[in-house]
């Protein structure tokens, strides 16, 4: 048995695994908690270009029946009336955040496919350990 490849292997199988589970955990939690908000005010400085970053107001409703306000003060170029997709924390639905791709899904897979990688990187030092 060789007790370096051991002593490797043993904490790369434990970052992998909670990795993958804190991206099985982020996605879940992106897809079960957003909404459909509506800016319903657009604040563009005076002087200023509407697509660049601008404070924005949103209202939308969550799961359970709360009407939430949210301002943002750095929104990107959207206008009143317009629909996005939000992500909130259902405790906590004030500090909700404009959903976008990365916070979808880029963030959350590429921990799952690290955790998972990670892991198996380490059980191959495991099963070579072992011989």
């Amino acid at each position: 048995m060789d007790a370096v490849r051991l002593i490797v292997a043993m904490p790369l199988i434990v970052i992998g695994c909670l990795l993958a589970a804190a991206g099985v955990v982020l996605l879940r939690r992106s897809l079960s908690y957003t909404a459909t908000a509506t800016v319903h005010r657009t604040d563009v400085p005076q002087g200023t270009d509407a697509s660049h970053h601008s404070p924005a107001l949103l209202r939308f409703t969550t799961r359970d029946g709360r009407s939430v306000e949210v301002s943002l003060p750095r929104a990107p170029g959207y206008e009143a009336g317009e629909q996005v997709t939000v992500i909130y924390d259902p405790a906590y639905p004030e500090i909700a955040q404009i959903a976008s791709p990365l916070r979808l899904w880029l963030l959350p897979a590429v921990l799952a496919v690290a955790g998972v990688a990670i892991a198996v990187v380490g059980a191959t030092n495991l099963a070579s350990a072992v011989r």
